[in-house]
């Protein structure tokens, strides 16, 4: 039963309306801030290979070096975990969040293949925290809940999808099953408090808007989705092999500085030469979706590849940023990549199904992801079957293989 006769809890619903208006105003501002300069140093997107420009490379490797100098402070200095491992703490150190969040924008104005969920989410739970401290008879659950509401508020201005933001919220916290309505109600408050905002004054969403067709179920398309979840699973694998490999290499450059440089060179060399795999990537699936049927299949893969080296040569090079935006665009790559090598898969379906597919196997919230696919992508409620299936074959042929990724990783 929801605890609206207590006082805590009625001053929780009370503040989910400002900490979901703290989280619009932080997505505008750090949107506003981050987008506009990456279009300023990187234009817009194009799949011309070789079509970057030579300059990137040092511009990705100084600002590496610039974050390397940031992160030697004492605050923030070691393991930065990624946001989803913050959603599954349950709380963020509002004392060490202004940096972290600062440091996420200047690492995607620098050009890691980062996404901006990270900085949102870290600096909307910190505000819940922030909140909850003030309060000192505030118990551990009482506090996690104020830091989850939080950064519900951050997602659902992220991605303009307040259901999204706080289903995830419920699916990854460390919240007791018994408490999940209690815990869903401020956190969806926040979240819609912030897509309102963030919406209502742009009127566009930080994932972009896709140029997708219509959709149409037809029977058969249940099978395409279980080959769609393996195929990402296939793709996660892939990932993590790749993440292994980085920081393999990154333990034998063992001065953070030199690590920054050298990694941070080949962040910007991979944008150079696909310039589709630069930043994180929302304006470049937009514009993939423009373009598909123009685009061959072994420029996608090849696309598919790059990006996620250079997703985790940014993470080992010290970049601070979200890993979901980028994930969903290796979803829609590969989405389009299946569509291009058998044409009668439909493309909705192809890449809602790998956009949701992908994360949502790894990241452990499947539900979300479907939202994701469905309501994210726009193909309606017709998709919510194969959509489904896609992602729960993906979550289990990932457990069964037992894939596993560092938390810093997403």
């Amino acid at each position: 039963m929801v605890p609206v006769a207590e006082r805590w809890y009625r001053h929780l619903i009370g503040a989910a309306v400002l900490i979901g208006g703290f989280g619009g105003l932080l997505a505008l501002v750090f949107s506003g801030v981050t987008v506009t300069l990456i279009e300023l140093i990187f234009g817009s997107p194009t799949s011309e290979p070789f079509s970057g420009s030579w300059w990137w490379i040092p511009i990705v490797a100084i600002g590496a070096l610039v974050v390397a100098f940031l992160r030697a402070r004492p605050a923030v200095a070691g393991e930065v975990p990624g946001a989803v491992a913050y959603f599954k703490r349950g709380w963020v150190d509002p004392g060490s969040a202004a940096q972290l969040v600062l440091i996420s924008a200047v690492s995607l104005v620098a050009g890691a293949s980062l996404g901006p969920a990270f900085g949102v989410v870290v600096g909307g739970g910190a505000f819940g925290a922030w909140i909850a401290s003030r309060r000192r008879d505030a118990d551990e659950r009482e506090r996690r809940m104020y830091a989850l509401t939080g950064m519900a508020g951050g997602v659902g201005a992220a991605f303009s999808a307040p259901l999204f933001g706080s289903v995830l919220a419920s699916e990854l916290s460390p919240t007791p099953t018994r408490h999940y309505v209690t815990a869903f109600i401020p956190q969806y408050i926040a979240a819609t408090i912030g897509h309102l905002i963030f919406f209502g004054v742009t009127g566009a969403v930080m994932l972009g808007a896709f140029e997708i067709p219509g959709y149409v179920f037809e029977w058969w398309h249940l099978a395409v989705s279980v080959g769609l979840g393996l195929l990402a699973t296939m793709l996660l694998v892939a990932y993590v092999l790749i993440s292994k490999a980085v920081q393999w290499v990154g333990r034998r450059l063992t001065d953070r500085y030199v690590q920054a440089l050298v990694l941070g060179a080949l962040v910007g060399a991979i944008a150079f030469v696909l310039p589709l795999t630069a930043n994180g990537s929302s304006s470049q699936l937009s514009y993939e979706t423009e373009q598909a049927g123009t685009l061959a299949a072994g420029l996608l893969l090849a696309v598919l590849i790059a990006k996620m080296l250079a997703v985790h040569l940014s993470l080992q090079a010290g970049f601070l940023g979200g890993t979901v935006f980028p994930m969903l665009f290796m979803g829609g790559t590969a989405g389009l990549f299946v569509h291009e090598v058998l044409p009668g898969v439909p493309m909705a379906l192809a890449v809602a199904g790998m956009m949701a597919a992908l994360p949502g196997a790894i990241i452990g919230a499947p539900v979300s992801f479907v939202l994701i696919g469905v309501v994210g992508v726009g193909i309606g409620v017709e998709s919510l079957a194969p959509i489904g299936i896609a992602v729960i074959t993906a979550h289990l042929a990932t457990g069964t293989l037992q894939v596993r990724l560092d938390r810093r990783d997403y």
